[in-house]
């Protein structure tokens, strides 16, 4: 696939119209419509950009950026105590341009699933820095109960999360934030997935000082803030937008 058909395909995947990934990227609507048309073929830097938005590096790098989950995540509370960095503060930028937040950085009211939704595309659940994959041993509860006994650092993300928050679907893909994913592991008996198995898993991420940020606990089960759970159900695999979606209707 050449870089016009992978804008054009990444475009339609993220939901945007020409016009609208043209004032992500600050440049005319015409120039979109023309470069996947063919008529015109991108710089190396505006198609490195482009994909870059839409959540497609050219490099094809398996670690998301997550400057975009702190963008978000600021928009929606201002007081969420991570400072903005320069990445996080461009994503800003470019939502502002196509109204999602206001000239201060906050969410427009009744934008917040679209918000979360741009914000996860670019920084998918599958690409997150430092994510170890283990084969399934039962439910998330078989991981979280020997956590929750442990002194360790730990959050439940993902759709196993989402119907921690409001039972809907099945969970297939029960994803943890953790301190020392090391330490978790074994305290879970997880045993690491070798190269080239697939299906299911149970996935531990590292810390990043973000997307742990806010988490609660209850009845000594730790489980990522709502916000984090729906960015993570977005970016994530399969069905787990349609529960993205669920809570995102439900709230209130």
């Amino acid at each position: 696939m050449d870089i016009r058909e992978r804008i054009s395909s990444m475009r339609k995947v993220n939901d945007l119209s020409a016009r609208q990934l043209a004032a992500l990227a600050g440049i005319a609507p015409s120039t979109i419509t023309r470069i996947e048309s063919g008529a015109i073929k991108p710089s190396f830097d505006l198609g490195s950009e482009l994909l870059a938005i839409l959540g497609e590096p050219l490099t094809e790098s398996l670690t998301a950026n997550t400057d975009s989950i702190l963008a978000a995540r600021r928009a929606l509370d201002p007081g969420f105590p991570v400072e903005a960095t320069a990445g996080s503060e461009q994503w800003i930028e470019r939502w502002a341009r196509i109204g999602l937040v206001d000239d201060c950085g906050r969410l427009v009211p009744g934008r917040e699933a679209d918000l979360l939704f741009r914000a996860a595309t670019v920084a998918r659940l599958p690409r997150r820095a430092g994510r170890v994959d283990f084969l399934p041993s039962g439910d998330w509860i078989d991981v979280a109960e020997p956590l929750a006994d442990s002194s360790l650092e730990w959050a439940l993300t993902g759709d196993s999360a989402a119907n921690f928050y409001l039972p809907s679907a099945s969970d297939a893909w029960p994803v943890f934030y953790v301190g020392d994913p090391e330490a978790a592991a074994q305290c879970a008996g997880l045993v690491r997935r070798p190269v080239g198995v697939f299906g299911r898993c149970i996935s531990l991420i590292p810390f990043d000082g973000i997307c742990e940020v806010g988490r609660s606990e209850s009845d000594g089960l730790w489980v990522a803030a709502r916000a984090q759970v729906v960015l993570d159900c977005y970016g994530g695999i399969g069905r787990m937008r349609e529960q993205a979606d669920f809570m995102m209707g439900a709230r209130i």
